[in-house]
């Protein structure tokens, strides 16, 4: 039996935080839990193009400083009532936020 491309991507999200994933018998709402993490894994068809590209250029604009910095993009939906902000950066500034390297 094939493991599911959604299964995968749940497993090297929670392995990216220092977890594991949850096996689907468990149930709840999280995909994966840390000792300093709690995690929902969305695996999309489409996610827009325009903030693949700006996490990416933040990413790049960040890592060519010196020192470099860390590349990030806000989010904030404009609504009557209050929203969050969400906070969005690419896997390589993630690892390097937290002093992993690439290959792990």
């Amino acid at each position: 039996m094939s493991e599911k491309p959604w299964k995968k991507e749940e497993r090297a999200a929670a392995a990216l935080f220092g977890g594991r994933r949850f096996t689907a018998n468990q149930g709840g709402a999280a995909d994966f839990e840390t000792d300093a993490y709690v995690g929902q894994v969305k695996h999309l068809k489409r996610v827009p193009t325009w903030l693949e590209r700006e996490a990416l250029e933040m990413e790049r604009l960040g890592f060519q400083k010196t020192p470099p910095k860390i590349g990030v993009v806000v989010l904030k939906r404009r609504a009557r009532k209050p929203t969050p902000r969400l906070i969005v950066v690419t896997e390589a500034v993630w690892r390097e936020m937290n002093g992993s390297s690439k290959g792990e």
